[in-house]
């Protein structure tokens, strides 16, 4: 299959074929019903029209014969068309389709015989009917139908082969009527075979024009399903660079997340002794305990509705309520700090990480969240106050030889008797004129 716009990978290559293959069944099933439901008019016409001008029909044909054979191949043709419909809605023939060879080869079977029909009523016509404008009937219209409607196969040589095959059976019944049926009228072939011979071109013509737009049809179901491994890969791509709902958030928003002013809980991590521990490794030892710390964390903050703005070596900065509130955002902040202090402490213990220790400081209050940047570059961002005292909040730790000290802010919203505290005080911290109550959860 022709890859448009991107390189696709095996896996993208196959899920492309899958959607395709899927694309092409649903539209031979549309195609099959519309055929049915043409099949089905004509047979209720004939019906009606034979009832209501039967002595007209006589006199041009005399004999009812035709009639009944007409709607006898018509009614087969819609029973054929239903159950087609039907088994393409089972996996035997969906497995069928899968196979390319084997679909290929169904679908020009299919074409031609539906295409073969008109030609069929015509011959059986001939028998009764003395004269060349029978290839000037109704009947010879519905070939155009059935060119019309193998637009939906999707496929350019389908239809190509469907106007070529009606062409060249039209061709046949010409050739029938000027020298082999011994009841017609033949055609004046320095006349009016100008006429019959140009609907061969016209035929092969319709043919050509409903394979180009098949094949566009097929591209753009191919660009539309393109279109979304595209932005599927940069959605995966982003989900490794930053939380999910910031992702979410950019494409709700084309793109662009407009500042909003939000009251988040703000969280600070920092690994105690990071700097001496790595002063001693290689850059590789490094990045390996900083993915086996921070991949657990990672997974607890986004579980209790937070994300991780930004990491900070030794440490980062989460947030919870931004860019979306889900419920109570310091009490899930607490929660999520609780958990990763218990978890740190409890891999360390069974040696599956290197002694850790952790010190993290939370804070509430309003920021302002949005992307800041250039048109060139652009990042996620929040700021504000609130930020700057998360982080001198987390400083705290080492002079009160804690693990998890929260403001005020966050005490008072967090509505839970289970978690423990301790009050520490009314501190002045670096950079503030008043003093904030700071609170020891562990």
């Amino acid at each position: 299959m022709k890859k448009i716009g991107i390189s696709l990978n095996v896996e993208e290559q196959r899920y492309l074929d899958e959607q395709l293959t899927q694309e092409i069944i649903t539209s031979e099933r549309k195609r099959a019903k519309i055929l049915g439901i043409v099949s089905l008019t004509l047979v209720t016409v004939v019906v009606i029209f034979i009832n209501l001008f039967e002595e007209k029909y006589l006199e041009v044909i005399p004999s009812l014969i035709p009639a009944y054979i007409s709607m006898g191949i018509l009614l087969t043709l819609a029973l054929r068309e239903y159950l087609m419909n039907k088994m393409l809605l089972k996996q035997s023939l969906k497995r069928i389709m899968s196979n390319k060879f084997r679909r290929q080869l169904m679908r020009y079977l299919w074409i031609i015989f539906e295409i073969s029909l008109p030609t069929l009523l015509l011959y059986i016509y001939s028998f009764y009917i003395n004269t060349p404008l029978l290839l000037s009937t109704p009947a010879v219209w519905f070939y155009f139908v059935i060119i019309i409607l193998s637009t939906l196969s999707l496929d350019f040589y389908i239809s190509t082969v469907c106007g070529f095959t009606a062409a060249v059976e039209y061709l046949v019944l010409i050739l029938v009527f000027t020298e082999t049926n011994p009841t017609s009228t033949q055609i004046d072939l320095y006349g009016d075979s100008f006429i019959y011979y140009s609907r061969c071109v016209m035929l092969m013509m319709s043919g050509l024009v409903a394979g180009y737009v098949a094949d566009q049809l097929k591209k753009r179901i191919i660009s539309t399903h393109i279109t979304l491994l595209e932005r599927n890969r940069v959605v995966n791509l982003f989900d490794q660079q930053v939380s999910r709902e910031i992702v979410d958030e950019l494409v709700a928003n084309s793109g662009e997340l407009r500042s909003k002013r939000k009251f988040v809980c703000v969280m600070f991590l920092d690994i105690r002794g990071f700097t001496k521990f790595a002063e001693y490794k290689e850059p590789e030892e490094i990045i390996k305990y900083q993915n086996e710390v921070f991949s657990f964390m990672i997974e607890i903050i986004t579980r209790n509705n937070g994300i991780i703005n930004q990491f900070l070596g030794d440490g980062y900065m989460a947030t919870f309520g931004a860019p979306i509130s889900k419920g109570n955002d310091c009490l899930n902040a607490v929660r999520a700090a609780l958990e990763i202090i218990a978890k740190v402490n409890e891999k360390s213990t069974n040696g599956l990480i290197p002694q850790t220790r952790i010190g993290i400081g939370l804070h509430a209050g309003d920021i302002v969240a949005g992307n800041v940047g250039t048109d060139i570059r652009k990042q996620y961002s929040i700021s504000g106050n609130t930020v700057i005292l998360a982080s001198r909040i987390e400083e705290l730790n080492k002079q009160y030889s804690s693990q998890l000290l929260v403001s005020k802010e966050v005490f008072e919203n967090i509505y839970d008797d289970q978690i423990h505290s301790e009050y520490i005080g009314s501190i002045l911290l670096k950079g503030r004129v008043n003093p904030i109550d700071i609170y020891k959860l562990l």
